[in-house]
């Protein structure tokens, strides 16, 4: 029997344990795995002047205090704290947050000083429920609300829900993609030098291995607060446990070494950051890129290449220099800590370093395009869906950039022909609306006797816009929804065939994914027949738009739109847009949503809580334990109102 396994049987003997076992149960399962020199044990920590906590259930601490009842125990001896809970809702979430910031606070001796390895003394603090009776995206956000007010120090490192999954934090560094665990940081370890990482709030669908992970970050820092301890490798613990995840809120080091929420602005879907300088040498050969990055009130320096980066920091000043130190996450990959400069401190750097050796400093030249697509942006439903919400998840799915290139590059032909025919349906109102408009106001449109004159002929334009929006719709929906679906593996080919091959195969569809084969039948019935058949009268049997009808009625001229299949016609084409949009956001949010990694989907945002600045209409979450998940079913509703 591996680690990893025996780790899951006791998970799950914690998991079903009942009352007054939990505690007794959690410690005897976490000492089943930390040996010499913890021992684990319920009951209060208190440090040197006397101050104390509450009663938590579970410490992890390296020797037994001799104190008269024998249940408090040192707070230079505590490694880690577990607050147990049985059934965890938002209020216990709250009162839990507050015990366990009083551990955090508790004083500590100052750390042994052992040379080159290195020794963490801080507690660290998790919370375990064996029920929550909310969301884990509940729980999340009520933590990230809770850190608002708090110390960074005071915060839980982690928070378990057994069966469900873990919410954690995870640190990832500019320009690498990779995210790792974080232990709390060593108590002298943000006075003088803050490291360039991106904090970020994590939650992860860990299901039966939950105190798999739990006891694996437990052995993990147990080896730092007392090196030599006999402790398991811990990744040998999380064998078969799911590693994937779900980001939500980031965090950043500001200079004063304290955890500031990432400005808004410098999220990765509002900001463009300035191209990196050239570094090249006399013959031109490019020997590094050097990039700034804002950073809460300081900068953090990129460079990738053969140069050093202290060939830069010297430029930047002796403050600067004395906070600079340097991690390299990757070959060729180096970054500064943050440091206290700005944009033009960066560039008077690279300028000195330029005119101080032979070095030439050049702007990169840009290789991307950035082009205006609409008059519109992300605070409109469509735009914030279409293209910022839907990519989202693409995202997680396709993390290589060739296989996201060609993803979009299927989805670009329903993408393209659907913004043709949302331009076409907007003139075709405006034609419609503009002459209307005339003709009652009497500015065009008379009556003469017995005749009525019309000084306009919008029929033309109006018959060639219809005919334009029919077809740019068709091919969104034939052309380019089902390549979609034949890339995803949801091949809806048979919605365009005859009614006995469509009924054949919507069986067999019903039979893997019923909640599609209900959604396409309600399409098909409800709209997308008439379109199909629309298009192919003007292909086969050249059908036109009528003529528009004028009528005397009482002394005025009244005009009347042309019907397209029984409905006047701009409410045909705006009806059709509405619902090829629809489908176009559903369809493909369901085959996105049937590629998620293991234990993470999808939810819908409910109407009132999406963000008027981007409206997007799905999030992540787990698939267990989460938010409901969300299905696709045809709505009624428009667009705008789903």
């Amino acid at each position: 029997m591996t680690l990893s396994d025996r780790a899951r049987i006791v998970g799950q003997e914690i998991n079903d344990t009942t009352g007054a076992n939990l505690a007794p149960e959690l410690n005897a399962g976490i000492t089943e795995f930390v040996g010499w020199p913890f021992v684990v044990s319920a009951g209060r920590v208190e440090d040197a002047v006397g101050r104390t906590t509450a009663h938590f259930a579970c410490v992890v601490h390296t020797t037994k205090s001799g104190s008269p009842d024998g249940n408090v125990i040192a707070a230079d001896n505590a490694s880690v704290v577990v607050d147990a809970i049985e059934e965890m809702d938002l209020d216990e979430f709250r009162d839990a947050y507050e015990r366990i910031a009083e551990a955090k606070r508790l004083q500590k001796s100052p750390a042994p000083d052992l040379k080159k390895t290195a020794v963490a003394t801080l507690t660290m603090t998790m919370i375990f429920a064996q029920r929550a009776t909310v969301s884990l995206e509940a729980l999340a956000e009520e933590l990230q609300s809770l850190n608002e007010s708090s110390p960074d120090e005071e915060w839980p490192d982690m928070i378990a829900v057994s069966g469900v999954g873990v919410i954690s934090y995870a640190c990832q560094f500019p320009g690498h993609s990779k995210l790792g665990d974080i232990f709390p940081p060593a108590e002298k370890g943000l006075k003088t030098a803050m490291p360039p990482w991106y904090v970020i709030v994590t939650m992860r669908p860990t299901l039966d291995g939950t105190f798999n992970k739990l006891v694996a970050f437990i052995v993990g820092y147990a080896a730092i607060f007392s090196p030599g301890a006999k402790v398991p490798d811990f990744t040998l613990l999380l064998e078969g446990v799911c590693p994937n995840i779900v980001t939500l809120g980031g965090y950043q080091y500001n200079l004063a070494g304290k955890l500031k929420p990432v400005p808004r602005q410098f999220y990765a879907d509002r900001y463009f950051p300035p191209l990196p300088m050239r570094i090249e040498d006399g013959r031109g050969e490019l020997l590094s890129t050097a990039e700034f990055i804002p950073w809460q009130d300081g900068g953090v320096v990129l460079m990738q290449g053969k140069l050093p980066l202290e060939c830069l920091l010297v430029f930047l000043g002796k403050e600067a220099l004395s906070r600079g130190g340097i991690v390299r996450p990757a070959p060729e990959l180096q970054l500064s800590y943050v440091l206290p400069v700005k944009q033009a401190n960066f560039i008077e750097a690279l300028t000195r370093l330029g005119r101080q050796s032979n070095m030439i400093i050049r702007q990169t030249e840009p290789s991307l395009t950035i082009q205006k697509m609409a008059d519109e942006g992300t605070s409109t439903p469509f735009i914030a869906r279409m293209y910022l919400g839907l990519m989202r998840l693409r995202d997680v799915i396709y993390r290589d950039p060739k296989e996201r290139f060609d993803f979009d590059k299927v989805l670009d032909k329903t993408y393209s022909a659907l913004m043709a025919a949302r331009t076409t349906a907007k003139e075709i109102s405006e034609i419609w609306e503009a002459h209307s408009r005339k003709v009652i106001s009497g500015e065009i449109a008379r009556l003469e006797r017995s005749n009525i004159r019309v000084e306009e002929d919008p029929n033309r334009d109006l018959r060639r816009h219809v005919e334009s929006f029919v077809y740019s719709a068709a091919r969104a929906f034939k052309e380019g929804m089902k390549s979609l679906g034949r890339e995803m593996g949801k091949e809806i080919g048979f919605m365009f065939q005859k009614q006995a091959t469509y009924e054949r195969s919507l069986q067999v569809l019903q039979a893997t994914d019923p909640a599609l084969a209900d959604y396409l039948r309600e399409t098909r019935t409800s709209w997308s027949e008439r379109l199909t058949e629309t298009r192919n009268a003007i292909d086969h049997d050249g059908w036109a738009l009528p003529r528009i009808e004028y009528q005397a009625h009482n002394g005025k001229v009244k005009v009347t739109q042309p019907l397209i299949d029984g409905q006047p016609t701009v409410e045909f084409v705006e009806f059709m847009l509405d619902r090829l949009s629809c489908f176009v956001e559903d369809f493909t949010a369901h085959c996105l949503q049937c590629r998620m990694p293991q234990g993470v989907t999808i939810s819908e945002i409910p109407l009132a809580k999406r963000p008027p600045e981007c409206p997007e209409r799905f999030r992540l979450t787990l698939r267990q334990g989460g938010l409901d998940e969300w299905k696709i079913v045809y709505r009624t509703a428009t667009f705008d109102n789903v």
